[in-house]
């Protein structure tokens, strides 16, 4: 019989989570390129779509497997810094997991972050990927109440095996299916 998170809640390990969703609309209903402004259009038919010809529509479940989109980043983004659980008397975010697609999709990430909130650049919100030099170094002081990164940006580092009971922010850039995971 797995241990499941109602038997944590229950017996006091873990507080019930509270899901915050971010009204956006390519993530919910992926993006079609007839509704594009003429700017979206532009910056669509040069992208980098590979080998294939750009596609006429992406769906919501591949959207960051192609397109990453910065309003998108940035309105989650938004959600997390204004709505987030914070610490220290409310002046910092309390330690967030972001979990994204892949290794590209955490430094777009990580890059509207920085872009968005430059006095916290390069220290608040950092990438920990098995590509990242010093990534256990990263993890360490992430586990550490006092120390930076608040918020870890992770592709499959993160998602089991860590203890880190500072953890108060999840933040799902990837649909999670497995209960384990989640």
């Amino acid at each position: 019989d797995a241990y499941s998170l109602e038997d944590a809640v229950a017996e006091g390990f873990l507080v019930p989570p509270r899901a915050v969703a971010v009204p956006v609309k390519f993530l919910a209903h992926g993006v079609t390129y007839d509704e594009l402004s003429e700017a979206e259009k532009d910056e669509w038919d040069a992208a980098d779509w590979g080998d294939t010809v750009p596609p006429k529509a992406v769906p919501a479940g591949e959207l960051n497997r192609f397109l990453f989109n910065a309003d998108t980043v940035d309105k989650v983004l938004d959600v997390l810094m204004t709505r987030g659980y914070r610490v220290a008397g409310g002046d910092r975010i309390g330690k967030t997991i972001i979990f994204a697609r892949n290794a590209d999709h955490a430094d777009f990430i990580r890059q509207r972050f920085d872009a968005n909130y430059p006095w916290l650049a390069g220290r608040t919100a950092r990438m920990v990927t098995n590509q990242v030099t010093y990534a256990q170094s990263l993890i360490d002081d992430f586990g550490t109440a006092s120390k930076q990164p608040d918020i870890a940006i992770s592709v499959d580092m993160l998602d089991t095996g860590i203890d880190v009971p500072e953890v108060c922010n999840l933040v799902f850039f990837k649909p999670v299916y497995s209960r384990t995971k989640f």
